[in-house]
């Protein structure tokens, strides 16, 4: 029997710092983004300003805040599973293949593999966030993500309920090569630019925390280039209102009514918001996951 190694506990704790880092540099954009991926090109926001502006004045700042306590709670536990285990399929894919050192290929095919596992845990955590945001003031139906979890199971059940929208969440969570790839891809050519101007004497060192900072940040901005549609596809399934009879008939069924009403722009609605959103957050989820990684012994 092998015992689980303190490099590979290293891991899952630095991953947790990265998921809290990520909510508390993200959510109030990600609120906006979500709100205005429900409500479509036609709904009731003109803009990311428009949008903003409405929250702000008839809900306060605590507006852009709603839905955060279920991911902050959340999030430093998935991302640790997803860093931790993303991290170890890494190492296991590179030895089957025979890689002295991880490469490219062998980081985005285990970023598909942990994303899909990871879905499994995280739609839930989306379903009730993406619910708690389009609460708007002086409609909500649910007081919190303990009552929101509550009322849907007993009204509709897992499948129907706490996991409807899965399968777009899956397809955004498996978009994780991209993620990883990106960082590791972007990460490497700032090691070897910084080794080439001496300011890193050796290439196995840790990068510099602006360094860090810079590939994260753009890492993040990959990823969402990379599934984005999907995404809208997938918070306009979990937002829709909670009825017996679904607003959509699956995922292709939102697909179909996105691109007749609104065409090829309503796929793309709220980039903005998500775009701006993209570095800061993942900028300090992966500082957050680096300076774990850097201080814990």
């Amino acid at each position: 029997m092998t015992l689980v190694t303190w490099d590979e506990v290293r891991k899952f704790i630095a991953g947790y710092a990265s998921g809290v880092s990520l909510v508390l540099a993200g959510h109030p954009f990600d609120t906006i983004k979500v709100r205005m991926q429900s409500e479509g090109t036609g709904g009731r926001f003109r803009g990311v300003w428009h949008c903003l502006s409405s929250t702000v004045r008839n809900e306060g700042f605590r507006g852009l805040y709603k839905g955060m306590a279920a991911p902050l709670l959340m999030t430093g536990g998935v991302n640790s599973l997803l860093f931790g285990v993303q991290y170890t399929l890494v190492e296991v894919i590179a030895n089957k293949r025979n890689h002295a050192k991880a490469t490219l290929s062998d980081t985005m095919m285990a970023a598909v593999a942990s994303g899909a596992f990871i879905s499994i845990v995280v739609t839930p955590m989306e379903g009730i966030k993406a619910r708690l945001q389009v609460q708007y003031a002086g409609d909500a139906a649910y007081k919190g993500p303990m009552d929101c979890a509550r009322k849907v199971y007993k009204q509709l059940g897992l499948r129907h309920g706490i996991y409807r929208g899965w399968l777009p969440v899956a397809l955004c969570r498996m978009s994780n090569y991209s993620y990883f790839g990106s960082y590791l891809f972007i990460s490497s050519k700032l090691k070897e630019e910084l080794c080439k101007s001496e300011d890193l004497e050796e290439k196995d060192k840790p990068l510099p925390f602006a360094a860090a900072l810079a590939a994260g940040g753009c890492s993040g901005f990959v990823y969402w280039l990379s599934c984005y549609p999907i995404d809208v596809v997938k918070n306009r399934i979990q937002a829709a209102p909670d009825t017996t009879i679904p607003r959509f008939d699956g995922m292709r069924g939102a697909f179909r009514e996105i691109y007749l009403k609104e065409g090829v722009r309503g796929f793309f609605v709220g980039f903005v918001p998500c775009v701006l959103r993209a570095f800061p957050a993942n900028a300090a989820a992966f500082l957050g996951f680096e300076m774990a990684m850097r201080y814990l012994p």
